[in-house]
């Protein structure tokens, strides 16, 4: 396991999953200058492998910070609080109820993602009497900024010169030779003037380092959001006008598109071909969101 520091106070844990395409995908964030704050410890089925990391670092968190409870970021944090012993977890006020009996969590998991889902294990549930509002906890180094694009309850957090955006500013991916590849991170149900309110709300915090929840860390970060901010604009005309054309399979048609219109997806045929799968599933899953949120507008 690569345990160098993403930045002298900061390191990226890898948590790969055994399940195609995710190695180096899945990982949490430790900031450890001042209170220790652990970023989303991930999914159960590598809360062992987070465990022995936290051990190699002499590391045990003050505060465990969950974006959102999505199973790939939070899933396992009942499982680590059994192993380290009760640590206070920060999380949006609509998580508590998932912590606390995560059951229609797991089972909607299930339902959505199949065998993802079950890749990534089955929650354990949380004691309600560690988990703390985001909005109301009084922690020392410690912002919150609510960010509902992704999911009603997702928050970010600013620790530091850090910016922790979970997947508000959708997924960015590093490319050979020091490219890029963004994509949204739009799942049903999916509201564009929401997703675009937090994205700006992250625009508006003057921080250079951005945290994405999934393996990136960035210098440049309103670069990157800003140009993700114009994806989504794109994306919007572009599943409109397909959506338009009526064709036997829009999120195929969408796709087709995208892949060949959207200059931050231009580096998808660098990505290695399992990558290029699980990327396949992700991006229809965005387009799905963008046409549900079509039918209502």
């Amino acid at each position: 396991m690569n345990l160098d520091p993403a930045a002298p106070d900061l390191f990226s844990i890898p948590l790969d999953q055994d399940f195609p395409g995710f190695t180096g995908f899945i990982h949490a964030w430790l900031y450890t200058n001042g209170p220790v704050f652990l970023v989303d410890p991930g999914p159960t089925a590598t809360i062992g492998r987070l465990a022995k990391a936290l051990e190699a670092l002499s590391a045990r968190p003050d505060f465990i910070l969950l974006t959102h409870v999505h199973l790939d970021h939070s899933g396992g944090v009942g499982n680590l609080l059994r192993l380290l012993g009760p640590i206070p977890v920060i999380a949006h006020p609509k998580a508590a109820p998932h912590l606390a009996n995560p059951s229609r969590l797991w089972e909607g998991s299930v339902e959505t993602l199949g065998d993802m889902a079950r890749a990534y294990g089955p929650p354990r549930a949380v004691d309600p009497g560690l988990v703390r509002d985001a909005f109301q906890a009084s922690v020392p180094g410690l912002a919150v900024i609510p960010t509902p694009g992704h999911a009603p309850h997702h928050v970010s957090y600013v620790v530091g010169p850090y910016l922790f955006a979970g997947e508000a500013a959708g997924v960015r991916l590093p490319l050979p030779g020091g490219g890029r590849l963004i994509r949204p991170a739009t799942p049903p149900r999916f509201f564009f003037e929401t997703s675009l309110a937090s994205l700006r709300a992250l625009m508006a915090e003057p921080r250079d380092f951005l945290c994405y929840g999934h393996a990136s860390l960035v210098t440049q970060a309103r670069q990157d959001l800003a140009d993700h901010e114009a994806q989504l604009a794109q994306w919007l005309e572009t599943v409109r006008e397909v959506k338009a054309s009526s064709p036997p399979d829009p999120v195929a048609a969408c796709l087709e598109r995208l892949l060949a219109e959207d200059p931050l997806l231009a580096g998808f045929p660098l990505l290695p071909p399992d990558v290029q799968g699980r990327e396949r599933y992700f991006l229809g899953n965005s387009i799905r969101g963008f046409l549900g949120y079509l039918e209502t507008a």
